[in-house]
């Protein structure tokens, strides 16, 4: 009897520490512990009350020399990722990102964490009167001399009750005070909104040297140089340029407001996708014509008398007034032809813009435009500096001509780009040994080892078009991806494409072209400039040969 008892009584103890350790494993699913770093998901509340948003974090710990990335790497790596699809009663999330550090792996400068560092993330809730499950599938990216990729899934469960705060909320805090580093001092201060207001007005100006943008410039200076010839006062010519200036600007300024709305809306961002609709490029096509028959006299551009008699009741519009609106008018197109090029600096501005508060969003478009209107806004100010150019002659006449044919040219560019896009013709962007891009094929042949060359393009994307010519498709180039057995892997945003979308914004990107090398020793990738040189390939080919 007395055995049976101990038997009983000892299966009785078996079970309680069965039960136990089910719900030990249970409670620490916020939990998981790597080689390399320790990942628990923490919460600033023990229980909801009453609120439509709270708190949640991740709090990272890593092992000495190693890092996690920040939400924009720099040369390579990828930040932290979350899917939440599995989660319940969670309308929307943000990740919070604290000031990151500089630091150095493979060579290369990145951007992250390293030791320990808490992510904050706030969340919305559907409904603030029932139970919060936050089911999280997290890709992220550890590194040292070698890198890691983990893709953990934590829960987390908190019910309903008084909102008592939990012991994570002062850490949780903590780490959202450092997220508020940017200022508006320091300009060469990487942390200063200043510094990208300065290179995003740098990008602008440069745009006015890109192939989309120059031939326009060059218009714009010509008609100033014809209205020289016929006497017209500096006073005039100042308020020609002026109404360019306010044109660009304007322009810029509804891009903005439509990039806060689609970003309301959840959509993806990017800089010159317009491009991918065959209706905006049939409008463009039009007006580039109209531009460039004008321009020879086969006729000349006025404001349309039905839009003049609309526009009667509310502005007086004579001679004086519809030259100016034509000069507005000019101002944005500009805007709209600059949008398929990517400037130097320009990636950069926008990357953190369509990251930023709406207020940022609309201050960085604005530097933008001011940069682009800067050549404008000198030659308002002085525009006695044409008199440095040749008189009126022949010569401008050869010019008018000259400008036309580029007009016509860049009309029949998207016109090929448009029969693209309906499928008349065929899209060749992925032949002569080119993989076309899809993300799985790409996980694989990493994995395996390869080196890999990623080029995201479209047809409609000039810069892409130059990078191709003057690098890519060089033969000292095709040598080197010999070499090195490289497989290329091309994307095409010629037409929507969210799958291609989602792997540039990962990269902090949101407009092309975008390449990325790939190699044993960096899976993670290196993401190239955007105006490549045959110099820095070949530099970024070097610092992986040894793989």
């Amino acid at each position: 009897m007395n055995l049976i008892l101990l038997r009983n009584t000892f299966l009785f103890f078996l079970f309680i520490l069965n039960f136990l350790s089910i719900s030990l494993a249970k409670s620490e699913k916020n939990f998981i512990e790597h080689e390399h770093v320790s990942l628990e998901l923490i919460s600033s509340v023990k229980s909801i009350s009453n609120t439509n948003n709270l708190n949640l974090g991740l709090h990272f710990k890593l092992n000495k020399g190693w890092k996690i990335y920040w939400k924009y790497p720099g040369k390579a790596g990828y930040p932290p990722q979350i899917d939440w699809t599995n989660s319940k009663n969670i309308k929307n999330l943000e990740i919070i990102w604290p000031k990151p550090k500089k630091f150095e792996i493979l060579g290369m400068e990145s951007i992250g964490y390293s030791d320990e560092v808490v992510l904050p993330i706030k969340v919305f809730l559907n409904e603030n009167n029932k139970d919060l499950l936050a089911n999280f599938n997290i890709d992220y990216l550890t590194c040292k001399k070698i890198c890691v990729p983990y893709s953990d899934n934590l829960i987390l469960s908190i019910p309903i009750g008084d909102g008592e705060d939990s012991k994570h909320k002062k850490i949780i805090k903590t780490y959202i005070d450092k997220s508020n580093y940017l200022t508006y001092s320091k300009l060469f201060n990487s942390d200063s909104i200043l510094f990208f207001l300065f290179i995003a007005f740098i990008g602008g100006f440069i745009l006015n040297f890109m192939p989309c943008v120059f031939p326009v410039l060059s218009l714009k200076i010509y008609n100033v140089l014809l209205q020289q010839k016929k006497n017209v006062s500096s006073e005039t010519v100042k308020k020609n340029f002026l109404a360019t200036i306010l044109g660009i600007l304007f322009s810029f300024l509804i891009l903005s407001f439509i990039t806060i709305f689609l970003k309301s809306l959840g959509h993806n961002l990017g800089w010159g996708f317009q491009f991918q609709s065959p209706i905006f490029l049939f409008f463009m096509i039009l007006i580039l014509l109209i531009f460039s028959l004008n321009l020879i006299d086969v006729f000349k551009i006025d404001i349309p008398n039905f839009f003049k008699n609309n526009l009667n009741n509310i502005i007086i519009l004579n001679k004086k007034n519809s030259e100016f609106y034509q000069n507005f008018l000019l101002g944005s197109f500009i805007t709209i032809l600059s949008t398929p090029c990517s400037a130097p600096f320009i990636g950069t501005a926008l990357g953190f813009a369509f990251i930023s508060p709406n207020h940022t969003i609309f201050l960085i478009f604005l530097f933008i435009g001011l940069g682009l209107s800067s050549p404008y806004i000198v030659l308002a100010t002085n525009p006695k500096i044409l008199l440095f150019l040749p008189k009126p002659g022949l010569w401008m006449k050869k010019l008018k001509y000259f400008l036309s044919i580029l007009l016509i040219a860049t009309a029949i560019w998207l016109s090929s780009v448009l029969l693209i896009q309906i499928n008349a013709i065929d899209n060749e962007v992925n032949k002569n040994n080119w993989l076309e891009f899809d993300k799985d094929r790409l996980g694989e042949l990493i994995k395996k080892d390869n080196v890999v060359f990623i080029d995201i393009t479209a047809d409609w994307c000039i810069t892409c078009f130059y990078n191709k010519k003057t690098v890519i498709d060089r033969k000292k180039v095709k040598v080197l991806f010999e070499k090195y057995n490289v497989k290329k892997m091309r994307g095409d945003l010629t037409k929507p494409n969210n799958e291609i979308n989602e792997y540039i914004n990962s990269f902090g990107r949101f407009g092309i072209p975008v390449n990325v090398l790939y190699s044993p020793s960096t899976p993670q990738g290196i993401l190239l400039s955007e105006v490549l040189t045959v110099k820095e390939l070949l530099s970024t080919f070097e610092s992986i040969k040894n793989d």
